[in-house]
C-alpha cells in the first residue's frame, strides 16, 4: 500500500464522508423498508430490516463521533476502519438476509453465506467501541 493511500485510509475526511453516507443510506433504506417493502415483507423480515437500519444509523453517528474525538485530540488513532467494516458486515448482511428470505426463500444457499457475516460484523462493532474506550486520552 502506498504512503498516500495509507494516509488517506486514516484520514478524518474519508471517514467523515463515510459516516455521512452511512446516515444518508440508513434514512433511504429506512424509508424504503417502511413504504416499499411493508407489503412484501412479513413482520419478521421487516424487523430484520429495521434492525439493520437502526445499527447502521447508530454506528454511522458513532463513526462521526470518532472523527470529532480525533479532531479535538481526545483520541489519536480511532478504530475507523474496524467500525466501518463492522457496519457493512452487520447491517448489510441483515438487509440481505431479509431480501433473501422473501425473494429466494429462507433455505436458499446464499443465506448460509450471509448468516455468519452478521455475528462477525457485530463482533467488529463491539470491538471498535471497546478499543475506543481504551484509547480515550483525557
Amino acid at each position: 500500500m502506498t504512503l498516500y493511500l495509507r494516509q488517506y485510509m486514516n484520514s478524518e475526511r474519508l471517514f467523515l464522508k463515510i459516516s455521512i453516507l452511512g446516515i444518508l443510506l440508513a434514512i433511504i433504506l429506512g424509508a424504503f423498508g417502511a413504504h416499499a417493502l411493508k407489503d412484501i415483507f412479513s413482520n419478521y423480515e421487516l424487523d430484520i430490516w429495521n434492525k439493520g437500519v437502526f445499527y447502521q444509523t447508530i454506528n454511522s453517528l458513532g463513526l462521526l463521533s470518532f472523527v470529532i474525538l480525533k479532531k479535538i485530540n481526545i483520541i489519536q488513532k480511532p478504530p475507523f476502519l474496524l467500525l466501518t467494516i463492522g457496519i457493512l458486515l452487520f447491517s448489510f448482511s441483515l438487509y440481505s438476509i431479509a431480501m433473501t428470505n422473501v425473494f429466494l426463500g429462507s433455505d436458499h444457499f446464499i443465506k448460509s453465506f450471509l448468516t455468519p457475516a452478521t455475528p462477525i460484523g457485530g463482533s467488529l462493532l463491539v470491538l471498535s467501541w471497546l478499543l475506543l474506550l481504551f484509547k480515550v486520552e483525557i
